[in-house]
């Protein structure tokens, strides 16, 4: 797997004006900066992405403090072939759980087309067997 672009929006200290990750054409990258400056929330937001799972205790942990969702996108290459996996996350309520949702896609022309599964879980082995 080779990630190509990454893009955040409300996931952990990554608020909304976040600009995307290019990461096309680094072979080798290094990630340095001053302790909380978001080096591994960059990580984390990749593996749960791609695997749905995160060092947080829960998905909604990772929701960046007082938004209600977050969304991850990450562009990659696997097998020779560019895909994009977004993944959704709603934080709970009280009265209900949060959802998560997964989409899978491939580039179609200007725009990508869904090869998603019927449910998370379809998705999820979908994306399982490209990694």
């Amino acid at each position: 797997m080779i990630p190509l672009r990454l893009t955040l929006l409300n996931f952990m200290c990554y608020r909304d004006k976040a600009p995307t990750l290019n990461l096309e054409g680094i072979h080798v990258a290094c990630l340095c900066g001053a302790n909380g400056s978001g080096k591994s929330a960059l990580l984390e937001a990749i593996a749960w992405a791609l695997w749905g799972e995160s060092r947080a205790k829960s998905d909604d942990d990772l929701v960046y403090y007082g938004q209600s969702s977050m969304e991850v996108t990450l562009d990659f290459i696997a097998q020779g072939n560019e895909y994009r996996v977004i993944r959704k996350r709603t934080r709970g309520t009280p009265r209900r759980p949060g959802t998560t949702l997964l989409e899978l896609q491939v580039p179609s022309g200007e725009e990508h087309r869904a090869i998603t599964g019927n449910t998370v879980r379809d998705t999820q082995r979908k994306l399982l067997e490209l990694l």
